[in-house]
């Protein structure tokens, strides 16, 4: 299996054909967000506890922006490790339940952008759009190439009648 997190080398050229891959987050992009929002709620607090003209001693504040820190990694550690794989006959999204989806029943697949990250959406001939979680742009220099590699893989996949 191909780990696609790796900093070293570059995917190869032609992963359709090749061994099946999985996309995973790397630490970092699980843990930015988390520790982002954790220092937006720390200002926040500030700013309330000054606004209100509350006083909250030092030991207090460092108590509650403790506690909020603790709940991050928490979360971060306890969250399911969400992974996309690829195998001949489905592209497979697993975090806290398996969910395979035929490449022939997928209709398209795009690069969306929110918020300034890229992430991939896949069409299902039922109307669904399920947007991945890995790969995502954040942090990961690899993306397109990644994203390359998914398209890759549907394109050779998509129409054989003899697959499942």
């Amino acid at each position: 299996m191909n780990q696609m997190n790796g900093p070293a080398s570059p995917l190869a050229p032609s992963s359709a054909g090749g061994a099946a891959s999985t996309f995973r987050l790397g630490v970092v992009q699980t843990a930015a967000p988390v520790l982002g929002g954790g220092l937006v709620g720390t200002v926040l607090t500030y700013v309330l506890v000054a606004a209100t003209g509350g006083r909250m001693a030092a030991g207090e504040l460092w108590t509650w922006v403790s506690a909020a820190m603790l709940a991050s990694v928490v979360v971060l550690v306890l969250s399911p490790h969400y992974r996309v794989e690829l195998s001949d006959n489905f592209l497979i999204l697993r975090g806290g339940r398996r969910r395979d989806i035929a490449w022939r029943d997928i209709i398209g697949i795009e690069v969306r952008k929110t918020a300034g990250v890229r992430t991939v959406v896949v069409h299902v001939s039922d109307g669904r759009r399920i947007p991945l979680r890995a790969p995502m742009s954040l942090l990961d220099r690899r993306f397109d190439d990644k994203a390359q590699v998914l398209v890759d893989w549907w394109t050779a996949r998509r129409g054989s009648p003899d697959r499942v």
